[in-house]
């Protein structure tokens, strides 16, 4: 089994059957900010998901992202748009060691990740996602 590219990963997730299982993938999509993406939010998020990629990777990676992302919007894709940046910043910022010593990322980290800031929200997401979670463990294991 390959794993398909982010830019199909949500397609993929869209095509699975109903099941139980489906419902508590709707909780990830709707935690992780889907739902909040617009072309505003998308352009600061691609400038962010490239420039962190230009100092992480040192390459030309950025070009392909700004390509992957002008496409998405421009096809309407605003979804799987948030979706594609946000998954390449995790894969670049997995590639980071010694991030406290790096405070210059914590800015672009922000922004490329849609980061929320309230932290009364944080912590219903989280007990959302732990309930979700939990809920489909016990589903998997009778």
């Amino acid at each position: 089994f390959q794993r398909p590219s982010p830019t199909h990963m949500l397609k993929f997730l869209r095509e699975f059957d109903k099941s139980k299982i489906n419902e508590f993938i709707l909780v990830v999509t709707k935690l992780i900010g889907i739902e909040r993406a617009t072309p505003s939010l998308l352009s600061r998020m691609s400038k962010s998901t490239m420039g962190f990629s230009d100092m992480v990777e040192c390459n030309t990676h950025s070009k392909i992202i700004g390509q992957k992302y002008h496409y998405l919007k421009n096809h309407s894709l605003l979804s799987d748009c948030y979706f594609y940046l946000g998954y390449v910043t995790r894969n670049n910022f997995m590639k980071i060691q010694n991030l406290h010593r790096k405070p210059e990322f914590i800015h672009i980290l922000k922004t490329a990740f849609d980061l929320e800031s309230d932290t009364t929200k944080i912590e219903s997401y989280a007990n959302e996602l732990q309930q979700a979670a939990n809920s489909l463990l016990s589903s998997l294991h009778k």
